[in-house]
């Protein structure tokens, strides 16, 4: 799932895949200022749920909505972050994300099924401060790559939405470490994240949330763990009968008085469009960060394409 995209870790993923949020986007400088403090609209963005398929990218809050049975989709996007940061090897710069990859497959339209990963994060280094792990850079330390972890993720629907009453589910994700803290990208530790899935429609607005725990160990001390609070608000509204508007506030909170590093509380805001054109539901949108720890600003593209499964029943 996709519980968010930090800084240190890559965001954070979506809830349950708050994508960690991996930083790693090119030296190329624009700012998203006005997206510092979005407020009041905020409440006004959500996610229209076609009745056949739950809505996700460019989104990382999780929708209750379960994919029709039999059915599966693959995503494949692009996302840009400008300074990113990973205090446990002290790197901050911009990262390029290519080849960030999902597929989710409905299990009887019940539950779905999660894999995510990124095939390449590359890190345009800005900045290098003395770290507990040292890092080896390329290009005369100026920059750093990797691959970036995988997220195995499931999500169950609990109840429809009825007249008043919310659709309610839930989501467990665990984050798989595959990048290497070599490369100072990863953190070499499996991280779980978990929480309730709630989505309610007010006419064409879809507004969803989630609400969880992450429990993150902590790179540099073993034995030693920090419990995060998991959230995000979200939603999608139909422009037109092709295109959504979506939006968010997603990231994950620290509960303690001073984080491990690694751990440090993420928070992101996004704000996009879903365009479906060509059998294909197209996604662009810009992201800012809400934390100290967080990638200052950001866009994100990408493509999601649904199909019949293996598990689709045989005509």
């Amino acid at each position: 799932m996709k519980l968010y995209v930090p800084k240190s870790i890559r965001p954070t993923s979506r809830l349950g895949r708050s994508h960690p949020s991996t930083p790693c986007r090119p030296a190329v400088r624009w700012t998203a200022r006005a997206f510092r403090r979005p407020c009041p609209l905020l409440l006004a963005l959500a996610v229209f749920a076609l009745p056949s398929a739950a809505q996700q990218r460019p989104l990382q809050t999780e929708d209750p909505t379960i994919l029709k049975a039999g059915r599966a989709s693959l995503e494949f996007g692009f996302d840009f972050l400008q300074d990113a940061q990973y205090p446990v090897s002290g790197l901050r710069g911009d990262q390029t994300s290519l080849g960030v990859m999902g597929l989710h497959i409905s299990l009887a339209g019940v539950a779905e099924v999660q894999m995510d990963w990124t095939a390449h994060n590359l890190l345009s280094v800005t900045e290098a401060s003395p770290a507990p792990v040292r890092p080896h850079l390329s290009s005369g330390g100026t920059a750093t790559s990797d691959y970036g972890d995988l997220f195995l993720s499931t999500k169950i629907r609990m109840l429809h939405e009825a007249g008043p009453k919310p659709s309610f589910g839930f989501f467990t994700s665990v984050q798989v470490p595959n990048a290497s803290t070599a490369k100072g990208l990863g953190l070499n530790a499996t991280q779980y994240r978990g929480g309730i899935l709630v989505g309610k429609h007010f006419g064409k607005l879809h507004v969803f949330g989630n609400l969880g725990l992450g429990i993150l160990a902590n790179p540099v001390l073993a034995g030693v763990q920090n419990d995060v609070m998991l959230y995000g608000l979200a939603g999608v509204y139909p422009l037109t009968s092709r295109v959504n508007l979506a939006g968010e506030v997603f990231g994950h909170r620290n509960s303690r008085h001073q984080a491990p590093l690694g751990t440090e509380s993420l928070s992101q805001f996004r704000l996009g469009l879903q365009i479906h054109a060509g059998g294909l539901r197209w996604d662009v949108g810009a992201a800012a960060g809400l934390a100290d720890h967080s990638p200052r600003s950001g866009i994100v593209f990408g493509l999601t394409k649904q199909f019949d499964s293996f598990l689709s029943p045989k005509k």
